[in-house]
């Protein structure tokens, strides 16, 4: 991940992708050529160069270390906050033309009944999961990547409304207890995780592949949910700042302590 104040050579690489001067520092001009450059392409509006921006732009970035990459090795953290990473509500979110023009109007088809914030929790997974042409999200029609596993398993569905359908009924089986790997007000222990996937992509990623593990009692929050759905979530914020930031966006208020079963039902 490359954001403001980022030096190297991967800003260079940036900077020469979006044709600026390339003096490897990654100050307010070339944060605003990013932010009009994901504006222009239907990407979320950040001005961060995560995986999905790269991906997108074609760029690829020399691996480089991260800093204290071990810092979380065999750890577990009591809870579910990341503590390294501050949690935003107010990011930008622009959704990708194939969310526009392909995931919303399928969305409407398979869940037009349901409450607004359980469409909105489903459209924020899938923007996040990258659905957009060239994806796995995308090839698979498997917006919120169930099943699609760091190992390289895939779920395949014979169309998009079938894996909106999959997200539907996976959300409503982890708010009704049903799902075992969401085990509704008992213990959770997520276990210390070396990810092969975030090693080998480390720099796109922008988080170590050493990630902490989390004990807690789940509840339902959202801070608890993405930490067992994501992989990567349990190596940062970003994905449940987006989760509440588009909800701000939409009109309404949550928090990373609010439940998704009661997130689901506001209208």
């Amino acid at each position: 991940m490359l954001k403001k104040g980022d030096k190297g050579e991967n800003v260079k690489i940036l900077q020469n992708f979006l044709k600026l001067k390339a003096d490897g520092d990654f100050g307010p001009g070339t944060e605003k050529a990013v932010k009009d450059w994901q504006k222009s392409n239907g990407l979320t509006e950040d001005g961060v160069v995560g995986s999905t921006t790269a991906s997108k732009m074609g760029i690829i970035l020399k691996e480089e270390s991260l800093p204290s990459e071990k810092k979380w090795e065999g750890i577990t953290i009591q809870g579910s906050t990341f503590p390294d990473a501050p949690i935003k509500g107010d990011m930008k979110i622009l959704l990708s033309k194939e969310m526009t023009n392909e995931y919303i109007p399928a969305l409407e088809t398979v869940m037009g009944d349901q409450p607004k914030g359980f469409k909105l929790l489903c459209t924020i997974m899938a923007q996040k999961e990258g659905f957009f042409k060239g994806s796995r999200s995308y090839s698979t029609n498997n917006p919120g990547n169930i099943g699609n596993t760091d190992s390289g398993a895939n779920k395949k569905n014979l169309s998009l409304a079938d894996g909106i359908l999959l997200q539907k009924n996976y959300i409503l089986s982890i708010v009704e207890g049903k799902h075992s790997a969401f085990p509704m007000n008992k213990k959770k222990t997520i276990p210390p995780y070396y990810s092969p996937e975030i090693a080998k992509n480390a720099k796109t990623y922008g988080m170590s592949p050493y990630l902490p593990g989390y004990e807690f009692t789940f509840t339902g929050q959202l801070d608890q949910f993405v930490k067992i759905y994501s992989t990567g979530a349990r190596g940062g914020n970003s994905y449940l700042s987006m989760i509440v930031s588009y909800f701000n966006q939409n009109g309404l208020s949550i928090k990373p302590e609010s439940k998704i079963q009661d997130v689901i039902k506001l209208a």
